[in-house]
């Protein structure tokens, strides 16, 4: 998640930043004025109701961007300090490690699994002790990295809360989602607003004593 967030500021830096020798140009204003806040190429142009949508739409989208995103930290801080107190697990494990918590009841448990696998592929099928005794030390836990649930009710809590922590990252994911089709909308939008208003209309003459009407667009 951390990674998804440093990526869309960084594109909106450089999407000022690009922006700014454009808003020279007062045909690209209202399109890049769209980019950075969505409504406000509108807004320019006098499509007051438009603009107005726009802008709200994206300020809700933020308040629920950044609130989801502390409710991320918040549910992520809430099972790693449930899992310390009922089950042993010390604070700041891996990523990977509340995930196994999550999944098996105790570290033995989950132990006596690979250790079962592991016995029948090198002891049983390929007779291999030195690769068992890796595979054991590589893909067991031992020492700090142990678990056990104090009970099933404790280990059914800590698993709702991961539940809602992956809801507050999907939710997330989905604000993001909607500020930039925000953005792509309302550059869309603001771009033919802006064909509209800068367009002219005129009639040049024909062979056959006709008319032809014409409609320019400039940029």
């Amino acid at each position: 998640m951390d990674v998804l967030k440093y990526k869309f500021w960084l594109i909106v830096l450089i999407v000022l930043s690009a922006s700014i020798p454009l808003l020279a140009l007062p045909k690209i204003v209202y399109p890049v004025s769209s980019l950075i806040l969505p409504g406000s190429g509108e807004l320019l142009l006098g499509h007051n109701t438009r603009g107005a949508t726009l802008l709200g739409a994206d300020l809700v989208n933020l308040y629920a961007f950044y609130a989801t995103d502390k409710e991320i930290d918040l549910q992520k801080e809430n099972y790693m300090k449930f899992a310390e107190l009922y089950a042993g697990v010390p604070y700041g494990m891996p990523k990977q490690h509340y995930q196994a918590v999550q999944n098996y009841p105790s570290s033995s448990y989950y132990n006596n699994i690979q250790d079962m696998m592991a016995r029948n592929y090198y002891l049983i099928y390929n007779y291999d002790p030195q690769s068992y005794t890796d595979y054991i030390a590589a893909n067991t836990y031992q020492g700090d990295e142990e678990w056990n649930w104090q009970s099933e009710d404790k280990w059914n809590q800590y698993k709702a809360i991961r539940k809602r922590h992956q809801k507050a990252k999907m939710n997330n994911q989905l604000c993001l989602g909607l500020l930039l089709l925000n953005r792509c909308l309302s550059v869309i939008d603001s771009s033919i607003l802006s064909k509209k208003e800068m367009g002219n209309v005129y009639l040049s003459p024909l062979s056959n004593e006709g008319a032809m009407l014409h409609y320019q667009i400039d940029f």
